[in-house]
C-alpha cells in the first residue's frame, strides 16, 4: 500500500475539482451536494475527467501505521523496518496537523458538502483525529515510536478545549462533530472518549481528573441511547439519522472497548456485551457483513475492515477468518487492492484508498496479529 506514498482518491472528494471553483458551482449548496453524490455514485471514475488529485489523507495514514504496527507486532514485518516507517509519517502527520486549535487535529484534504453542514477542506474533526490518534497510539505501544507518543498526548487539547458539548446533562454529553457544528453523532462522541483515554495512558496528566471525567460523561451519553436489543442509532433522537449500520456500530463497540481497557473502568461493560451480541447477531450473513441491520445494502470495503477489527477485538478470531476469505472474495482486484462496493453481481471497482484498502489493510493485520497469539 505504501508504493502510492498513501496518495489517492476518496468517496467524497469530488469537489475538489477545479470546476466547482466557478462562481455558481462554489456556493449553491444543493448543486455541490447532488454533483458530490453524482461523483460518489457513478460506476465510471469521473475524478480524472473533473481535474480531481491525488491527496494524502492523515486517515488513511493512521490506518498504515496502525496496520505496520500490528504486523510488526505479529512478527510477520521486521520491526525495526516498522519503526522507520512509523517514524516517516508520524512526521508527515505532525505536518498535516489542522491550524488554529489546541491540540493536534486533523481533517479531510478535500471540502465537503453534507446535509446539514459544509466543511472545508482540513476542517478538523473528532472522527479524522480519532482514527489518526488511535494509529499513533497503537505505533508507540508496539514500536516505541515517541513522536506519536507525544501527538497523542497532545491531542487532547482539541478535544476538551474546541469541540463544543453538544447536548445532554450533568452527568452525559455529546461531543460535537467538530468545532464549526452540533451534530450529536453517537459513534463520534465515542471517539472523543477513545481519545482522552489514549492520551492519559499515553502520559498525559491528569491530576484533576477532568480527563477521565469527560471521557466517562461521553461515553455515558452513548451507552443511554443504546436500545434495548442492544443496538444504536447513528445520532441521538432529534436526527433523522437512525440508522444502524455496520461499521458505525463497529466503531462504538471498538471505543467501549478501548475505554474499559485503557482506564480501567468497567463499568459500561454490559451495554458493550450487549452491544457486541447485537452486532454479532444482525450484521453477518453467512460470513459477509451486512451494511445495515434491517435490509440489504451493499458488501462494503470499510464495513469488511472494520468487521475484522471488531471481529477480534471480541476474540472472535475463527469467524473474523471465514470474514476476511468472505471480503477477499468479494472485494479484492487483480492488483491487491480493493473494490469500493459490490451490489449483487454488480462491483464499484473505483480504488478509494482511504475508504477501501486501508481499511482492509487494517482489518486483515489485525487478524493477522489475533491468528499469532
Amino acid at each position: 500500500m505504501a508504493s502510492s506514498d498513501l496518495r489517492g482518491h476518496d468517496p467524497y472528494d469530488a469537489l475538489l475539482s477545479p470546476v466547482f471553483s466557478l462562481p455558481i458551482l462554489r456556493s449553491n449548496r444543493l448543486l455541490r451536494l447532488g454533483s458530490q453524490q453524482l461523483v460518489l455514485r457513478s460506476p465510471v471514475n469521473l475524478r480524472s475527467l473533473l481535474g480531481v488529485p491525488d491527496q494524502l489523507n492523515p486517515v488513511t495514514i493512521g490506518l498504515y501505521l496502525h496496520g505496520i504496527s500490528d504486523l510488526a507486532a505479529a512478527g510477520v514485518i521486521d520491526a525495526e523496518e516498522a519503526r522507520d516507517e512509523s517514524r516517516l509519517w508520524t512526521a508527515q502527520l505532525a505536518d498535516l496537523v489542522s491550524p488554529g486549535i489546541s491540540g493536534p487535529a486533523w481533517g479531510y484534504p478535500f471540502p465537503w458538502e453534507g446535509r446539514r453542514h459544509r466543511m472545508p477542506p482540513n476542517t478538523p474533526t473528532v472522527v479524522a483525529t480519532s482514527m489518526v490518534v488511535n494509529g499513533l497510539h497503537r505505533a508507540w505501544v508496539v514500536l516505541g515510536d515517541e513522536t506519536a507518543q507525544s501527538l497523542v498526548v497532545e491531542s487532547a487539547a482539541f478535544v476538551l478545549n474546541d469541540l463544543p458539548r453538544a447536548a445532554g446533562d450533568d452527568r452525559a454529553f455529546c461531543w460535537a462533530y467538530s468545532p464549526v457544528d452540533r451534530q450529536v453523532v453517537l459513534n463520534a462522541t465515542l471517539k472523543g472518549t477513545r481519545i482522552l483515554a489514549q492520551a492519559v495512558n499515553a502520559g498525559r496528566s491528569d491530576e484533576g481528573g477532568e480527563l477521565l471525567s469527560a471521557a466517562e460523561a461521553s461515553a455515558r451519553f452513548v451507552v443511554e441511547h443504546q436500545d434495548e436489543e442492544g443496538g444504536w442509532p447513528y445520532a441521538a433522537e432529534g436526527d433523522p439519522r437512525t440508522w444502524r449500520d455496520h461499521y458505525h456500530t463497529g466503531y462504538i463497540l471498538e471505543c467501549l472497548h478501548a475505554y474499559g481497557e485503557l482506564t480501567g473502568d468497567q463499568q459500561f461493560r454490559d451495554s458493550r456485551d450487549l452491544g457486541w451480541q447485537y452486532y454479532r447477531s444482525r450484521f453477518f450473513e453467512g460470513s459477509l457483513p451486512l451494511y445495515y441491520d434491517d435490509r440489504p445494502g451493499p458488501i462494503d470495503a470499510t464495513a469488511a475492515g472494520q468487521a475484522l477489527i471488531t471481529l477480534t477485538l471480541f476474540g472472535d478470531v475463527e469467524f473474523g477468518e471465514k470474514v476476511a476469505a468472505s471480503s477477499i472474495e468479494s472485494l479484492s482486484t487483480h492488483n491487491g487492492e480493493f473494490a469500493f462496493q459490490r451490489r449483487g453481481r454488480r462491483v464499484t471497482r473505483i480504488h478509494f484508498l482511504r475508504w477501501s484498502t486501508a481499511w482492509m489493510f487494517t482489518g486483515l493485520s489485525a487478524l493477522t496479529l489475533a491468528m499469532s497469539n
